[in-house]
């Protein structure tokens, strides 16, 4: 029931901000799954601000900072409800999410600690940082560099804040909340989708595909911070088509809080937020009367990360500049490996067709990918996997092979519902 308590919480504040931010309306159901997605980030947030930068540990403080912001918008606009609209294309929609959550379910039941990365990255921080009270920055000491300790915070903090709402720790809140954000990703982009395009079977197997195959519900489930940095990164550019189509321009607002809210789910976010963000600004460069209240959008949403990157984050334990290093220097096998290893990677067994699947859709939409809004998105994608794979080329701590089996995968998660959004729309001639 607590736990019920606090997603309805950051279901409200999320709602009303998104309100508050663009007042004409847009598809409620859209509206209810932004609104979580945005409300988690707010607990997360706000935690971030009493927990780490007011050393405050009274529980009920960033609680009751996220009920009573809620409260002011709104009584200070009142938004009356307006009532969903139940057609076929929303049953099927809302039939296909239940569906999907058995499997989920069922992982996560089996699974409840997570992944390796999970209890010994998130999880033990978001446990230094509740148990841990005015010592929890012993967790960012040398001797934890294996946890990431220059990893930012969002997952732990929104952990944090359901168990600052109960009071107490349970390991179940990190287990649910995986199962949360996975339903968010795939009713964002099934719905987001059927919006866009009107094509509800498009939209049901673009959801049925990022959340149904096994090792995407593996992941899902394993409490890894690269879900939500995809949900965010979906969720950006999702109220920038619908700003679009609808005409919508605050909703480009929203869009900005969800790239700076993604710059603080892991390092990796941190760099596709500014990849995404500086293409964003170059898509916008004729709307100059906008680009004010976007950037500042932008910046209040990342100052978290800003904060912790310039002023808590210690320095990266586990890292060697091949470029400069004579001990672990960056050889031509290595980058030999880099280059080789993500073809490998794409046939796995363990996608079930995939990228093949991706590949084909690719050649199908041809250029209407590469146009406006979608080339800007395409663009920014492969701008990203090009600096991630030049990270692995430079930092030469970890020996290759066993570095990009352990994670290339997780990069490749964290956009698969991006990219298959990309494609749909491609398809779709949007």
């Amino acid at each position: 029931m607590i736990y019920l308590l606090g997603i309805l919480i950051s279901l409200a504040a999320g709602f009303l901000l998104i309100r508050f931010l663009a007042p004409q309306r847009f598809n409620l159901i859209i509206h209810i799954l932004l609104a979580l997605a945005l409300g988690l980030g707010i607990d997360g947030t706000v935690t971030f601000y009493t927990h780490i930068l007011c050393d405050q540990f009274n529980r009920f403080l960033p609680v009751g900072i996220v009920v009573l912001g809620t409260l002011i918008i709104y009584f200070r606009k009142y938004y009356s409800l307006p009532k969903i609209q139940m057609t076929k294309e929303i049953k099927w929609g809302l039939l296909t999410l239940s569906l999907l959550a058995i499997p989920l379910a069922i992982c996560a039941h089996y699974f409840p600690l997570g992944g390796w990365d999970a209890w010994s990255c998130w999880n033990l921080k978001a446990k230094f940082i509740f148990l841990g009270h005015e010592n929890w920055k012993d967790v960012l000491a040398p001797d934890f560099w294996r946890s990431n300790t220059q990893y930012p915070l969002l997952w732990p903090l929104i952990n944090v804040w359901f168990w600052d709402l109960g009071g107490s720790f349970d390991q179940a809140i990190p287990m649910l909340n995986s199962v949360v954000i996975a339903l968010l990703t795939a009713g964002i982009l099934l719905f987001g989708i059927l919006e866009l395009t009107g094509q509800l079977l498009t939209s049901i197997l673009a959801a049925v595909i990022v959340t149904a195959l096994p090792f995407n519900v593996i992941l899902f489930t394993s409490q890894y911070s690269d879900s939500l940095l995809g949900l965010y990164l979906l969720s950006a550019l999702m109220c920038l088509l619908l700003a679009e189509k609808h005409h919508l321009p605050k909703l480009k607002i929203l869009s900005m809080v969800f790239l700076g809210l993604m710059s603080f789910t892991k390092t990796e976010g941190l760099v596709l937020t500014c990849i995404v963000t500086s293409g964003f600004f170059w898509h916008e460069r004729s709307h100059k009367k906008e680009f004010k209240d976007l950037l500042l959008a932008f910046l209040v949403a990342a100052l978290p990360a800003i904060i912790f990157t310039l002023f808590i984050a210690p320095k990266n334990e586990a890292f060697v500049n091949g470029l400069l290093s004579t001990d672990k220097p960056t050889t031509w096998s290595r980058l030999s490996v880099i280059l080789i290893y993500p073809w490998f990677e794409f046939i796995s067994g363990k996608w079930n067709g995939f990228w093949l699947l991706a590949l084909g859709g690719t050649l199908l939409a041809g250029k209407k990918l590469w146009r406006s809004t979608l080339g800007m998105i395409g663009l920014s994608l492969i701008l990203y996997l090009g600096v991630v794979l030049a990270y692995y080329a430079v930092n030469t701590y970890f020996e290759i092979v066993w570095w990009l089996g352990q994670t290339f995968s997780r990069i490749l998660f964290a956009l698969l519902p991006t990219i298959t959004l990309w494609i749909a729309l491609g398809l779709m001639a949007v």
